[in-house]
């Protein structure tokens, strides 16, 4: 946990996908060229799109990525299959549900320890969206505990 790559530069502003007109949110580039098969993207402004059944994962104004571009399974989107939420230690989301239901995992720290979550923190070059999964760990964490 100590390596959480979350910062205020990779976790701002959003941004309009082009073909479901949905809320993005910026994504770095060097996310983006970690993430996307093949060619290498031209530089620049790249958003994800983080709507389920919308098959475009990155876009900027000249370029859309749809999920065969990208080497790891969106977990977001639909169909997505391991949904990993931890991308960096590939922790799933049901691996997370199992720490909460049958090691009364509480905490990120919880779940970290459980699972092995949080360990490596090259977030900006694992995770798909470029950011920590702090934040992801703990919706999980939560519908969990409301479906108890």
């Amino acid at each position: 946990m100590e390596n959480c790559c979350c910062s205020s530069s990779c976790c701002g502003a959003a941004l309009v996908c082009p073909v479901c007109n949905n809320l993005g949110q910026s994504v770095p580039f060097e996310t983006v060229k970690s993430m996307v098969r093949g060619n290498t993207p031209a530089e620049g402004e790249f958003g994800v799109c983080l709507t389920a059944d919308c098959d475009v994962v990155y876009f900027s104004s000249n370029a859309i990525f749809h999920q065969a571009d990208v080497a790891v399974p969106i977990a977001w989107k639909k169909g997505a299959s391991p949904k990993y939420v931890c991308y960096c230690n590939r922790v799933t989301e049901e691996e997370i549900v199992r720490a909460v239901v049958e090691n009364k995992a509480k905490t990120v720290g919880d779940v970290a320890k459980a699972t092995g979550a949080m360990k490596n923190g090259k977030c900006l070059i694992n995770n798909p969206k470029g950011t920590c999964c702090h934040k992801d760990i703990e919706n999980v964490i939560q519908q969990a505990l409301e479906s108890k």
